[in-house]
């Protein structure tokens, strides 16, 4: 049942990756219908809107990691992944951008390629996930996520030791170029300066999907002062969780331990 319900969100992620941001309101997946051990609560961002967050404990002393989704769905759609990092003894911590889920209404602009404002809601999460483990949170990005995530650690005043990009964009413009050829127009936010990712001393593992025609292994730039790992699939673009459940998962915890 569990590799059928798989084989079905991929199908979904499927339909909805690379339309821009395309939120949805209602879940497909929540903890409860899933039998989770989880908490939910409200995370309040700087300027003034409410997220909603999944915590998915673990059952010992689990590193924190928190999902940075990618633009489409919303957190429920990633719920497996969830369920599979707190299986395997992660504390895991989701939450949905302003305009996801049942986060704050907000104006999206769908033909956009990301919202910097998802940068303050990414800080709020963050912040929160530190002041209450008292521990360094590793960041986990998922396409979109990726540029969230990035963008945040120019401005992270916490201390983030691993990160872990899916369907690294490494380049907004040259993603613009990529999605044009591929029928899709999408625009920048205005007054986004295009910025290099930079590795500082955090490490960093890059999950490369080998038929991705968007994320490739030419994107992935130099190594930092922090360690750097590549882990490939063969499938689509952030399609490896759903398909190599375990392999996946695996890759992520070996890393962060």
């Amino acid at each position: 049942m569990m590799k059928r319900t798989l084989i079905i969100s991929i199908l979904i992620l499927n339909a909805i990756t690379l339309a821009a941001i395309k939120p949805n309101r209602v879940y497909s997946y929540t903890p409860d219908k899933l039998d989770l051990t989880y908490e939910e609560f409200k995370v309040k961002t700087d300027d003034g809107f409410t997220l909603n967050v999944w915590h998915l404990p673990s059952e010992g002393d689990g590193a924190p990691v928190i999902i940075s989704q990618s633009d489409a769905g919303n957190m429920g759609d990633w719920l497996y992944l969830g369920l599979y990092l707190q299986a395997y003894g992660l504390d895991v911590w989701m939450y949905d951008y302003r305009g996801f889920g049942q986060s704050d209404d907000f104006a999206i602009v769908p033909d956009q390629l990301f919202h910097t404002e998802f940068v303050q809601d990414l800080k709020a999460v963050a912040e929160h996930v530190c002041q209450k483990t008292g521990k360094s949170p590793a960041l986990l990005g998922i396409s979109m996520g990726t540029i969230i995530v990035n963008e945040y650690l120019r401005v992270a005043d916490i201390p983030v030791s691993k990160v872990v990009f899916d369907g690294y964009v490494s380049d907004p413009k040259a993603w613009n170029s990529r999605l044009a050829a591929n029928g899709k127009t999408v625009t920048l936010p205005d007054g986004y300066k295009n910025r290099k990712y930079r590795q500082k001393n955090h490490d960093v593992l890059f999950i490369v999907s080998e038929k991705d025609a968007y994320s490739t292994l030419s994107d992935i730039p130099k190594a930092g002062k922090g360690k750097q790992v590549i882990k490939t699939f063969d499938c689509e673009h952030i399609s490896g969780f759903f398909r190599y459940p375990e392999e996946y998962t695996t890759a992520i915890v070996d890393f962060l331990k």
